[in-house]
């Protein structure tokens, strides 16, 4: 065990479960204590792998008063509660490494951001998976509290994606847990999308193992959400 990633979280909780508080709750908070405890020790993680098709997006209107930029730095604190502590210098090198980030701004304060990448790799996802030459990534998608249901998650979507397809992918991957309906929704309504198959991972202590186990027919989300 690393005795170094307790200490820091033990010295990092205090403003990380503030932050988890205002962003999220009670639902957020729980998230970031078993993060730090049952997470450490290790556990199974089922999740989906879905595929958007970028060539039939939807166009998405701007909630009011939000404007959608590209941001490349330096100051990652002004994501607000929706960073933890060590999001700073985790974003700031995934951008140096050619990860895209989109942030939403409303009244000059980010209300929400959304990342894409052109790899999968291990030392973000934590998941063995090859992404094809054609595909981007979705990273990670977070909005604000105050903003959730207001179509800031689909605006970000759509924005960053258009932008992926200018570049020249054609279509794009989304790993997202199961139970994560509102994820699932939102990739769903920017573009038809689908679910290739599940990622697993099982992890004991710092050892770790992935795999995917595709589907023998993709099924398309707005089928599976109707069931």
């Amino acid at each position: 065990m690393n005795l170094v990633k307790y200490i820091q979280d033990i010295q990092s909780f205090p403003g990380d479960g503030l932050r988890a508080w205002r962003a999220g709750g009670w639902v957020a908070l729980k998230q970031e204590i078993r993060r730090r405890t049952l997470g450490r020790l290790g556990g199974y993680f089922r999740r989906f792998l879905i595929e958007t098709d970028l060539h039939r997006l939807v166009s998405t209107e701007l909630p009011p008063e939000v404007d959608i930029r590209p941001f490349t730095g330096p100051d990652w604190t002004l994501l607000g509660n929706m960073g933890r502590s060590r999001r700073p210098q985790q974003f700031a090198e995934a951008s140096e490494a050619g990860r895209i980030c989109l942030i939403a701004w409303k009244r000059r304060q980010a209300v929400g951001y959304v990342w894409f990448s052109p790899a999968i790799e291990s030392r973000h996802e934590s998941y063995d998976l090859t992404l094809p030459a054609d595909t981007v990534y979705v990273w990670q998608i977070e909005v604000a509290r105050s903003e959730r249901s207001q179509d800031v998650g689909a605006a970000l979507l759509s924005r960053g994606l258009e932008l992926c397809r200018e570049r020249g992918f054609h279509r794009s991957w989304m790993i997202v847990h199961p139970d994560n309906l509102a994820s699932i929704q939102t990739i769903a309504s920017v573009a038809p999308s689908r679910v290739l198959g599940t990622v697993g991972r099982l992890k004991v202590f710092s050892w770790m193992r992935s795999w995917y186990r595709s589907l023998t027919a993709p099924v398309p989300i707005e089928i599976r959400l109707a069931r």
